[in-house]
């Protein structure tokens, strides 16, 4: 996420503004003499330095709708909000802003005692399914989620059609398996399907698959940190394996860089990639003359993607009770007044985490993500716990599984070392 200094400069200058007057007291300048009602200040700052003029935007013209709260958004601090915030609740957590973004697992642990439940929100009653497990604590909701990312396999109508695949009709590895092999014979295919090489899209989203599918995938995963179970004795993780020898001969081996791999799949060489919505960009640098769509990664009769989010709005608990009500007022209409959804959508270019969005205008990568979740059809981001920092070492692993130097039983033993040593 690129960032200016002039850009976090000024978001330090109103931190430092902000500091200087009460948040438990703060009133707008407009009212003066009019012997209106004072509207309740409401700061916000974030961390999408991409969406950060058209947040205001949405926020003036909130501020226009209705007469009780302004919203004043403070500068985007990108990657450096959280040190940024953690100096402001430190030093005054009531002088802090109203509200506040914050991620899931270590930020959400890190902030819980600065954030107010957002049970009370209408949003809170639109959250698609599954996107609000990262924000619960003792059973409340701590986080309305910003948005929502999906990954699954990005396929090509054309060359299916050609091929006479039917992507309905896989329903299972095996499946995919026979799809590969008629896919593989249309003229210009190199390979059925392609993973990129970066850890992230080599590792960590393939071996989500597996722990998705179970029913208590947080409790296996701990359980593999501690030693007291190996991933070759999990039944998921063992035919996870077995399903990537059939499929390893008709991908590319993960040889080729995300870049290079959306770009073979733009170009007609790779007649599926394993990507998420975030291809979309590459993809739109290409004069794409087919359609494409997202379909699951059929392990073990899954029908689902992967869906997550990693960012939350938080409201800040030491505001007044006012500010908090005010708060929850303005993210309501960001996601249930038309006019906000709108926002969302069509300014922010955001794929909505609720229902009840209209999202003709999103690109189609975004749309499929937005299809599937309203639907129900979404498996959990689980490797957002898996061991810190592994994907490095695990992807080392990946790269001899492909390279024929383990088989999937020894590739399993190499990741569970990994995964016990850093979890000491």
């Amino acid at each position: 996420m690129k960032k200016s200094f002039s850009l976090i400069l000024a978001t330090v200058l109103a931190m430092s503004t902000l500091a200087g007057c009460s948040s438990s007291g703060e009133k707008s300048s407009k009212e003066g003499n009019s012997g209106n009602k004072q509207k309740q200040v409401v700061t916000m700052i974030q961390n999408k330095v991409e969406i950060q003029e058209q947040l205001e935007a949405a926020a003036k013209d909130f501020n226009k709708s209705q007469n009780q709260v302004e919203v004043k958004i403070l500068g985007s601090a990108g990657d450096d909000l959280m040190k940024l915030l953690q100096s402001q609740f430190a030093s005054n957590p009531e002088k802090a802003p109203t509200i506040f973004t914050a991620g899931s697992g270590s930020e959400f642990e890190k902030f819980f005692n600065y954030m107010a439940p957002l049970d009370s929100s209408n949003a809170s009653k639109k959250i698609s399914k599954g996107q609000a497990d990262d924000a619960m604590k003792d059973g409340k909701l701590y986080g309305l989620p910003v948005a929502i990312e999906g990954f699954g396999l990005i396929y090509n109508k054309t060359i299916f059609k050609e091929a006479g695949v039917n992507a309905e009709d896989i329903k299972s590895v095996d499946d995919l398996v026979k799809a590969c092999e008629k896919l593989e014979k249309v003229k210009g295919v190199e390979h059925a399907i392609a993973f990129g090489k970066e850890t992230y899209f080599k590792f960590m989203h393939p071996f989500n698959w597996p722990f998705a599918v179970m029913k208590d995938y947080k409790g296996t995963i701990e359980k593999v940190k501690s030693g007291e179970l190996k991933l070759k004795d999990i039944p998921e993780l063992k035919q996870y394996v077995q399903d990537l020898d059939k499929l390893k001969s008709h991908t590319n081996l993960a040889k080729d860089t995300y870049d290079d791999q959306v770009a073979g799949f733009a170009q007609g060489k790779f007649a599926i990639i394993h990507q998420g919505n975030w291809a979309q960009t590459i993809i739109n640098d290409y004069k794409v003359d087919f359609e494409y769509g997202m379909m699951p990664m059929p392990f073990n009769g899954n029908d689902s993607i992967s869906v997550g989010n990693t960012n939350y709005f938080r409201i800040n608990k030491y505001a007044t009770k006012e500010q908090q009500e005010g708060a929850i007022k303005f993210l309501d209409w960001l996601f249930t007044d038309k006019a906000g959804q709108e926002y969302v959508t069509e300014k922010f270019k955001l794929i909505p985490a609720y229902d009840g969005f209209s999202t003709d205008k999103l690109d189609p990568l975004s749309q499929e993500v937005s299809k599937y979740s309203q639907e129900g059809k979404t498996v959990p981001w689980t490797f957002n716990i898996f061991p810190a920092g592994i994907d490095k070492d695990c992807s080392s692993e990946m790269e001899k599984y492909y390279a024929g130097k383990l088989t999937g039983d020894q590739l399993l033993d190499e990741i569970n070392k990994i995964w016990v040593n850093a979890s000491k």
